[in-house]
């Protein structure tokens, strides 16, 4: 409910106005009553009153006085001014000090409702403002965190602002570092125990390791941090001395200290190991790109330590020498071993694989790419083949791991997913050849008087020596003994059930020659035709 302030020297006028007018239906839950606009004053101030109506001509304080004072200490209060003079000058000064509604003596309750009605509405537009803007605030250092780390990633992959865009944006999300100030840079890499977990684990892991490197260097250095496209942590440092260049060789030292705390404190608390390379010191925002590429090339000439590695880079890194990984393209190819089905000669493959980059005198993230393109590459195709899709088989996420902090890891992926591959592509298989089986035995069961091999073969479109061999594997035997397995079963109903000659029997199951069809009954039951017919009769 709102609370409004009736002010006016004249008593009778405010007492009658409280006890006359319907408050209520406007929303207006208490109604303060002042003589003087000094007692207003006090009244204002004790209470959170929501509107004001006062007399202008006043003893003391006069209202238009009244008014400043409420718009400066209390502007959320609406004012209504009331007076016996229905002069234009006071409309005008009025209006200068705000006040939205201007009402002559003696008083219209029309014209009074009609201003509470205005005032009321303009206080609910506030309201509705005041919570929006509150929101958009809430939703802005709610999302704070994610804009930071945005725009850091835009800076170390290049991106150019325009003439004071960076510096504005930067004061918005209240980093602290300017064009110009000295910088320094820290990449920290996960190393396999924490990548071996899924993504929102890996993503606990590096906020954690976020929140130590923080705390270490946060007593020395403003941070901003951010997550780059590698799923690398990226650390720009700014020295908190108050001399525009501290020493140079101090600062390093000191990060470098700090950096060595980092690696010792995730692997003790969070029990996984990290890689971090310190940078050189450059200029903000000019050298962040390059900062961060030199940064990047030192550390991903460094893979393979559980553990990780802590690195300082005084300049440009070295060129390291790099050679193929022949053992990648030599026969029998990686397609060909899947595509014959040799999947234990495809692990061993693998096994040597990681045998041969083990020995080379440095290997690096790149030979992990290699690797993993050929493997994923081996994959698709045996997976399409098949007529699948690889992520259908698999699964999606499986397929696109791209986060290999070591050797080890590569391969035991590749392997994992060609065990998965095979165990897929077998039930498959099985189920396809379950599959002609049944439809080859459906068409014999319903064609057995013309039932043949080849017959068979035509009906599932398929060569007759495949479906002689596929018959013999899922079922344990031939065609041609399930073909006479069916047509005994017939005879044996049809001698039993029905009254037609031997030789019309025999026509019917596609024998003909009805003599042979008596040796092979006999053959199969150990009587003739007729001997069983009459034996059944008398049963």
């Amino acid at each position: 409910m709102l609370q409004i302030l009736l002010v006016d020297d004249e008593q009778y006028v405010v007492d009658d106005l409280k006890v006359a007018f319907p408050w209520t239906e406007f929303g207006i839950g208490q109604v303060h009553k002042a003589y003087s606009g000094l007692q207003a004053k006090q009244l204002l101030q004790e209470y959170p009153i929501d509107i004001l109506i006062t007399d202008i001509a006043m003893p003391g304080m006069s209202g238009l006085e009244l008014v400043g004072y409420t718009r400066e200490s209390h502007p959320q209060t609406k004012c209504i001014l009331l007076t016996g003079f229905s002069d234009f000058e006071y409309a005008v000064e009025a209006l200068k000090h705000g006040v939205l509604e201007y009402l002559v003596k003696p008083l219209d309750q029309n014209k009074l409702r009609s201003a509470l009605e205005s005032t009321i509405q303009k206080i609910q537009e506030d309201l509705r403002m005041s919570a929006s803007i509150d929101n958009a605030k809430l939703a802005f250092y709610e999302h704070l965190p994610m804009l930071k780390d945005k725009l850091l990633c835009e800076l170390i992959q290049g991106k150019k602002f325009k003439a004071g865009e960076l510096a504005e944006k930067m004061a918005i999300y209240q980093i602290s570092i300017h064009e110009q100030d000295r910088i320094y840079l820290v990449l920290i890499r996960l190393e396999e125990r924490f990548t071996n977990y899924g993504p929102d684990s890996q993503m606990l892991f590096e906020y954690a390791v976020i929140n130590i490197a923080e705390e270490i260097f946060g007593d020395s250095f403003e941070v901003w941090h951010c997550r780059d496209p590698y799923e690398y942590l990226v650390l720009i440092l700014k020295h908190k001395e108050d001399e525009e260049e501290p020493d140079h060789d101090n600062v390093m030292k000191q990060l470098n200290y700090k950096a060595d705390q980092l690696h010792y404190n995730v692997n003790e608390y969070l029990k996984g190991g990290i890689s971090v390379v310190v940078s050189y010191s450059g200029l903000f925002a000019q050298d962040v790109r390059t900062m961060y590429e030199d940064a990047v090339y030192a550390l991903r000439q460094q893979v393979g330590n559980c553990q990780g590695y802590l690195l300082s880079v005084a300049g440009k890194p070295k060129e390291t020498s790099v050679q193929p990984l022949t053992i990648l393209y030599e026969p029998p190819s990686l397609i060909h071993l899947l595509e014959t089905g040799q999947w234990t000669g495809y692990k061993e493959r693998l096994n040597r694989i990681k045998q041969e980059c083990g020995s080379l005198s440095g290997y690096n993230e790149e030979y992990f790419e290699e690797i993993r393109s050929l493997l994923l590459a081996s994959f698709h195709y045996i997976a399409h083949k098949n007529q699948k899709l690889l992520s259908d088989l698999v699964g999606y996420e499986r397929m696109q791991r791209s986060s290999f902090r070591s050797l080890e890891q590569l391969i035991r992926w590749g392997e994992d997913l060609a065990d998965l591959l095979k165990d897929k592509l077998e039930t498959d298989t099985r189920s396809a050849q379950q599959k002609v089986v049944h439809e080859i035995r459906h068409y014999v069961d319903h064609s057995y008087a013309d039932a043949s091999l080849q017959a068979a073969a035509d009906h599932v479109s398929l060569h007759p020596s495949y479906v002689s061999r596929l018959f013999k594997q899922v079922t344990g035997s031939s065609i041609s003994e399930y073909i006479h397995k069916v047509k005994m079963e017939r005879a044996l109903v049809q001698l039993k059930d029905s009254e037609a000659k031997v030789y019309e029997i025999s026509e019917q199951l596609g024998y003909s020659n009805s003599q042979y069809f008596i040796k092979v009954f006999k053959d199969q039951f150990g009587m003739t035709p007729q001997e069983y017919r009459e034996k059944a009769a008398i049963s």
